[in-house]
């Protein structure tokens, strides 16, 4: 029996998310590798990773030992996340000029009885657009209430109303492909 000692490894990323901004991949969750040799590849908790990403003393030396090569490249991942977390922060500012995040839970979260409903959600709401679209969408929401109490009544009735609708939606789909190929 002998005994190698390595210097050297190759460290693999293998990410399970598929979010990329700027280069910079935020999907969550991966999977570490460190190849060796041709012959010598390990998983990531040789050097102490575990499931729960704990600070174990093993990943601590590690990341001790690689210091200099995280340093290059922290500024950089600082500075995506900086966009990253910019550029969601004024997304969601402009969205909620739109449409208020209390018409959102009320309507979709909560549906009430259709009476007056516009009416109450008019106070809320600060866009222009929104509140003509409400004014002029009393008859729908009156249909969606209707709609929304017979598809309650029991799961099956839930059932078949989500197969019809996307059997219906895959029809229409298809019809529109027909005529604009």
């Amino acid at each position: 029996m002998t005994s190698v000692h390595y210097e050297h490894a190759v460290l693999s990323i293998k990410r399970r998310g598929h979010l990329v901004w700027e280069g910079l991949h935020l999907g969550s969750g991966f999977d570490i590798q460190l190849k060796y040799s041709r012959s010598v590849q390990v998983a990531g908790d040789v050097i102490g990773l575990n499931e729960d990403f704990d600070l174990t003393s093993s990943l601590a030396r590690f990341l001790e030992l690689n210091r200099k090569i995280i340093d290059q490249g922290l500024p950089i991942i600082e500075n995506r996340i900086s966009h990253y977390r910019r550029y969601h922060r004024k997304e969601c500012q402009w969205k909620s000029r739109v449409l208020s995040y209390q018409f959102l839970t009320l309507v979709y979260d909560r549906p009430g009885a259709p009476a007056r409903l516009a009416e109450s959600y008019m106070e809320c709401e600060q866009d222009h657009r929104v509140r003509q679209l409400l004014e002029r969408s009393e008859v729908v929401f009156e249909l969606a209430h209707r709609r929304m109490k017979a598809v309650s009544v029991s799961q099956a009735a839930t059932w078949w109303y989500i197969f019809w609708v996307c059997r219906f939606e895959v029809f229409f789909y298809c019809a529109d492909s027909l005529l604009v190929g």
